[in-house]
Formats: C-alpha cells, sequence, structure tokens
C-alpha cells in the first residue's frame, strides 16, 4: 500500500505533460519578421504547419521553448532546429554555418517520421548578442518557411 502513494507522489512530483496555447492561430502563416517573435511556419506539400501552438510544461510550469527550439553549436557552426507542428509531429532540420544576409544549406530534414529535401534559407537577422535568428527557407516538398526566434547555444565537437 505505502508504495502505491509512495508511485503517485513520485509520479505527481515529476510529471511531464503536454499543454497547448490556443493563441497561436494554426491556420495562420505568420508574418516574416526579425524581432525576435517566435514565430515558425511552413507549407510541406501544400498544408500549413505553425510552431509555437505546441509545448510541455514541468511541475505545471509551461515552457514553450520545447515547441519551437533553435540550438546553435559555437563550435561546429550549426543550428539545430526541432518545432512540435502537433502533439506528436515534429519538422527538425539543421541549418550549415547561417550567416546573416547570406543564403545557407538546411539538410537533414524530417518531418514526423519522413526524411525530406535539403533546401536553402536565407539568414535575414542573426544577432549572436540578442540570441535572435530570423529568415525565410524552402526546398523540395518544403515552400514560403518563415521563422523569427530566439535560439540557445552550445559548444561541443560531437
Amino acid at each position: 500500500m505505502i508504495r502505491k502513494y509512495i508511485l503517485i507522489l513520485l509520479s505527481a512530483i515529476f510529471c511531464l505533460g503536454c499543454e497547448e496555447d490556443r493563441t497561436v492561430d494554426t491556420t495562420v502563416m505568420p508574418e516574416i519578421s526579425n524581432v525576435g517573435a517566435d514565430t515558425f511556419g511552413c507549407l510541406i506539400d501544400g498544408w500549413l504547419y505553425v510552431g509555437g501552438r505546441y509545448g510541455a510544461f514541468f511541475l505545471s510550469i509551461p515552457t514553450k521553448e520545447y515547441s519551437i527550439s533553435f540550438c546553435y553549436n559555437e563550435y561546429t557552426k550549426v543550428m539545430d532546429v526541432k518545432v512540435l507542428t502537433s502533439w506528436d509531429k515534429a519538422i527538425r532540420f539543421t541549418i550549415q554555418s547561417p550567416k546573416e544576409g547570406e543564403e545557407s544549406i538546411f539538410s537533414n530534414v524530417r518531418f514526423g517520421n519522413q526524411e525530406l529535401e535539403d533546401g536553402t534559407v536565407q539568414i535575414t537577422r542573426f544577432d549572436k548578442q540578442q540570441q535572435i535568428i530570423s529568415g525565410t527557407f524552402s526546398g523540395g516538398r518544403i515552400t514560403h518557411g518563415r521563422f523569427d526566434t530566439h535560439y540557445t547555444t552550445y559548444t561541443t565537437n560531437n
């Protein structure tokens, strides 16, 4: 009996769950901007996918950063991107050597369990002081992509 209560208590303490932010309209493509608006959107096969609506919570504290995640590796100079577009599906890709005002390649593209074609991304802002990256992208089945978000940094050679 005591094991049951301990299990319930531990489950409540370490509970991870999902949260949906209904203020993000998934029927409208976000505007192209470069102010760190934490937005992401693109068309895949003509269907709209928008980030920012699905997140997570830890101990009942909402954490939107799981919904749109841009992580820059200062050692390898790549930006790893993961955007939740529904409860169970994410868009993932890697931006190679992003530089403000230049075109870069995005590769290792996955949408759910599908591999998609590589493409190009035009970086309109890459502010290392405020950690904001903005740009537009397309390639293969992905069209009209845009993002304007904050990013995190890490340094590793793996």
